[in-house]
């Protein structure tokens, strides 16, 4: 049995650990998709924040010129013929002109755009839409092409991206702080964290490209990671609770089956000694001439009588804990404890004394009338004194105490027996639990005392409690409302 329960616990603890790693794999998953998410939502507002600038910066200082001369297709170039609106094209008239700056490179080139407008503000929104496509493909265009608006590499600052994409992201609920870097299209990109998020490169007019990081998002991630972390944890510690109540319980059942057989087995015996002893009785009346012997046979009808009476008494035993668990009615009156208390061990004293054990009773107080049934009573402080002569072993003391206070009147009974483990004492008021005792073998019983003691006393508007340590002795406490 105990190789099995072992291996059950293995079992369960394997389950548990088998969990864990589960939980944590799934929570390294979702982490991993948070960070993805992150990124896809950070890149494209680093985009749409970068474009939006350029945008601002491109109409933000636009003065309506008019050139004489230049024609209103002047831009109308393959790139841009299909644009859907022709309106504006009509409207704007665009020079281009390219200055340098001591650089052969078309790279080092510094170039001027003017755009000249006709000022109809009707135009603006398509406007907007052509200067975009028109600045991210300047570098395709043939050099002697005619442009519109004025801009140089100073005009986006790294800073004022950084600033203003750090606001964006508080606003959509990412309070992160990026890095933003401005390089050359051929000048060699600076080393960015290993650890960090990196932002898609953005290129501008003329040959920039602007680079972004975020590096210290990991707390933010964690905070999101939250509730998937606190649901992970739950469900272990629920999964985990309930696999040791099963085997909590299944350990209970197997102590209950061993009782349970320890009790068929008392049972059988204390049933089987008395109808043996009835049917040995009966048969020397009948075979060996006892009936005609007078005082033999009144000596073997009155071992029979006391072998039915007892077996009587054990029926009785078993039925009364039935009718205490049916909850029935029972007459209540008031009656002295302390009297009641002395009339049962009046009744043990010479079993006290010629087992030679060490008595005390003490009582303090001068009332002690409470509501109740005097057999049930009875029955309780029997049970209590009966236990603690069974189970005194070496040193064999017994001390009654009763005590009156205000509004309670208490009884200890405590003995200097075997003790009771500390692992039953929370299950010895329930019934048929008996705590097993290899070196006891005279003591029988089937598990009902305490459990009625418990039962009574509740019934009373008691309480009950148990002090013990196992070799030491054990003390039971008895507590009533007194009237």
């Amino acid at each position: 049995m105990q190789k099995k329960n072992k291996l059950y616990l293995v079992l369960m603890i394997g389950s548990i650990m088998v969990l864990i790693l589960v939980q944590f794999f799934w929570l390294a998953s979702v982490y991993k998709d948070y960070k993805n998410s992150l990124k896809q939502e950070t890149r494209l507002l680093f985009a749409t924040t970068v474009t939006g600038m350029l945008d601002s910066l491109v109409l933000k200082d636009l003065n309506p010129v008019f050139i004489p001369g230049i024609p209103d297709t002047a831009f109308a170039s393959p790139k841009f013929r299909n644009f859907p609106f022709q309106d504006s094209l009509r409207g704007v008239r665009i020079e281009v002109t390219r200055e340098s700056n001591g650089n052969d490179t078309i790279f080092g080139s510094n170039r001027q755009i003017q755009i000249i407008s006709t000022g109809n503000p009707g135009f603006a929104d398509s406007l907007r839409r052509v200067f975009r496509p028109l600045m991210m493909g300047i570098d395709s265009l043939k050099e002697d092409r005619k442009f519109t608006f004025r801009m140089n590499r100073e005009s986006l600052d790294p800073k004022l991206i950084e600033t203003r994409f750090n606001e964006i992201l508080a606003e959509n609920d990412c309070p992160l702080e990026a890095k933003v870097r401005r390089y050359e299209v051929m000048q060699e990109t600076g080393p960015i964290p290993s650890n960090a998020i990196s932002l898609e490169e953005i290129r501008v007019p003329f040959g920039t490209r602007i680079v972004g990081y975020i590096e210290a998002y990991r707390g933010f991630l964690l905070k999101k990671m939250l509730n998937p972390f606190l649901f992970a944890v739950l469900v272990v510690l629920f999964i985990s609770w309930s696999m040791f109540a099963m085997y909590s319980n299944m350990l209970k059942q197997q102590r209950l089956n061993l009782l349970k057989n320890d009790i068929i087995s008392n049972i059988t015996h204390e049933l089987k000694t008395p109808v043996s002893t009835v049917a040995i009785v009966l048969e020397s009346l009948e075979n060996f001439g006892a009936k005609d012997n007078m005082e033999t046979r009144k000596e073997y009808i009155q071992i029979a009588k006391n072998e039915l009476i007892r077996l009587t008494a054990m029926a009785e035993n078993i039925l009364k804990s039935s009718v205490l668990e049916k909850d029935e009615k029972v007459n209540f009156r008031p009656l002295e404890l302390d009297v009641l208390l002395e009339e049962r061990i009046n009744s043990f004293r010479p079993m006290l004394e010629s087992q030679s054990f060490e008595f005390s009773y003490q009582k303090e107080g001068q009332q002690f009338k409470i509501y109740g049934n005097e057999e049930q009573l009875s029955l309780v402080i029997f049970n209590l004194l009966d236990n603690a002569i069974k189970y005194s072993k070496d040193h064999k003391s017994i001390h009654v105490h009763l005590h009156e206070s205000d509004h309670k009147i208490t009884l200890k009974i405590s003995d200097k027996g075997i003790g009771i483990p500390e692992g039953y004492q929370k299950e010895i008021f329930e019934k048929f639990i008996r705590v097993p005792q290899q070196d006891l073998h005279d003591v029988k019983g089937y598990g009902l005392g305490l459990a009625q003691v418990a039962a009574i006393t509740q019934s009373h508007g008691g309480k009950i409690s148990l002090d013990s340590q196992l070799g030491k002795g054990s003390t039971f406490t008895l507590q009533f409302q007194k009237i």
